[in-house]
This record gives structure tokens, sequence and C-alpha cells, in this order.
């Protein structure tokens, strides 16, 4: 595969990836649950795939689809241990977020410690890319992440439901004095956060060559600045996701068009520019974020 070819492969799954991730942050902020848990989701999600992949992927290639929804559940399952610290326990949602990473990050770190398991202190998918092209640009993760984000604008755009979900993130009194649970709501948009995230994790693995270590190298981060960057809006979420994928994918494919050392210090230093950007966003555009009026405080009935 020619290098630009090979570029705009990895940057076609990366950006499905990232999408995908700033979706999760996007469902559950626009409820009013923080949640900066989506890279720990991922890891649970990465970690999931990367197991039935290594059991699995002999009876087919086309297994990876059942490996992409159980994977996605899982980490769906992960997140009800947020939302029942944000939501149930109202508590501090940046620390509950916080402890959910560090707990995903040393369970992956964890497997891939296990010689029989992860030889190499990695874990083999041995699942490949589906793709309809010759190069796989376009492939099953842009297709899923174009449907979902397609859905998403509709969904909070056109209907009723979607509305409600909004509401929880800007005025939640008002939702309960319509005799809406506000406590409902946010559960079912954090579980749906962590199915997101999960997916997202799982089809991360195919960007670093169906191979898992423990971690999905801080994209869950990365697609919060991209949900930051988008101000919670689906649209603009979409052309994030493809402007930080293209960058990362060119920072790791950038060797193949110089010719210069894959291990050269100076080329390692690429990877840097995407998470430095990411910095540069976060901090560029929270002046000007107009995030839920909810978002983060935990819901108290009794202020209604």
């Amino acid at each position: 595969m020619s290098a630009a070819g090979q570029l705009f492969a990895n940057g076609s799954i990366l950006f499905a990836v990232l999408l995908i991730a700033s979706m999760a942050g996007l469902y559950s902020e626009r409820a009013g649950v923080v949640n900066i848990a989506i890279d720990g989701m991922m890891i649970i999600g990465a970690l999931v795939y990367a197991l039935l992949g290594k059991a699995f992927a002999q009876q087919g290639n086309a297994m990876q689809l059942v490996a992409l929804v159980i994977s996605s559940m899982i980490a769906g399952l992960f997140a009800v241990l947020h939302a029942f610290a944000s939501v149930t326990l109202r508590a501090q949602q940046v620390v509950s977020g916080t402890a959910i990473n560090l707990l995903a990050t040393g369970l992956g770190l964890f497997f891939v410690t296990i010689p029989s398991l992860a030889p190499g202190n990695m874990i083999q998918t041995g699942f490949t890319t589906i793709g309809i092209d010759k190069y796989q640009i376009v492939n099953i993760f842009v297709i899923i992440a174009v449907v979902i984000a397609l859905f998403t604008f509709f969904f909070f755009r056109f209907t009723k439901r979607g509305t409600r979900y909004v509401a929880a993130g800007e005025n939640p009194n008002a939702i309960d004095a319509a005799g809406i649970s506000v406590i409902k709501t946010r559960y079912v948009a954090v579980i749906i956060s962590g199915c997101l995230a999960g997916l997202a994790g799982a089809m991360f693995t195919h960007f670093v060559s169906g191979q898992f270590r423990g971690d999905v190298q801080g994209q869950g981060y990365i697609a919060l600045a991209i949900m930051i960057f988008g101000q919670w809006r689906i649209q603009y979420i979409t052309l994030g996701s493809m402007l930080f994928s293209f960058l990362i994918a060119l920072a790791n494919s950038l060797w193949r068009f110089t010719g210069w050392n894959i291990a050269d210090p100076s080329n390692q230093l690429l990877k840097i520019i995407p998470f430095a950007l990411a910095l540069v966003t976060m901090v560029a555009f929270s002046k000007y974020s107009k995030m839920p009026k909810a978002d983060g405080i935990p819901f108290n009935k009794s202020l209604r």
C-alpha cells in the first residue's frame, strides 16, 4: 500500500473512533453529566474486543461485528459505575470520571502482563478491517460512525426524547415538574455514553494494527477536546473529528513520506502535536464554550 493510501486508511479508522468517542461525551453531557471517563470506557471496550478477537477470530473475520456489539455492551455496563457515583450519590463528577479512568487503566495493564494471554505485553485480536475499496478508506467503522452521527443529529434536533435529554442538561427541575424522571434520563445517557465509548475503543485496536497494549493512547481526552471544539453540536464535532484524525494519522505516518527512521526521537516528537493541539483547543474554546447550563451539577429535587 502506498504511503498516501496508508495515511488515509489509518485516518478513516481514527475518524470513526474520534467521532464516536466524542458523541459518547455529547450524550452524557447533554443530559447534564460530565464524563471525562471516556478514555477509561474506551479501554474497557478495547480490552473486551481484544479478548474476543483472540478467542474467536479463527471463526471468521465477520465475528468482529459480534465482538463490537459485545464490547460496546460491556463498556455500557461499566459506565453504570460512573452513573451511580454521579447521579445517585451526587459525587463530584470529575473525580468519579478520574477514578473510572484509573480503574480501567489498571485492568488493561493487568491483562497485558499475563504472559499466556498477552505475549510481548500485547493482545493480538486476529481481526482485519472490513473495507469496501482497495485501500479500505471506506470501511465498516466509518459507515457505523456516520450512521450514528446522522441518528444523533436527528435525535437531538427533531425527537421528543432528544428534547428531554437536552432539557435534563439545561433545566432538570423543569422536566422534573413535568413528571419526567431526571435520574432515569441521566442514567440512560451515561450508559449510552459508555456503549459508544466502548465501541470507539474496540475500533481503535484496528488503528494500532489489531493490538491492545493496555490503553487507547489517550484518545478519550482528545475526544473531549473535540466535543468542546464542536460546542456540543454534532455537525461541528464531525468536522473536529476529521481535523484531529488527519493530524494524528499524519503524525504516525509522516516517516513514510520523509524516509525518517521511525525510531528517531525527532520523529516520535511528532506524535505530541495532536495532544498539544487538543490542549490549545480546550484552552482557546473554553472561554467561548456554551456548555449545557446544568452540566456537572447534581440534580436536587428539593430545589424545584
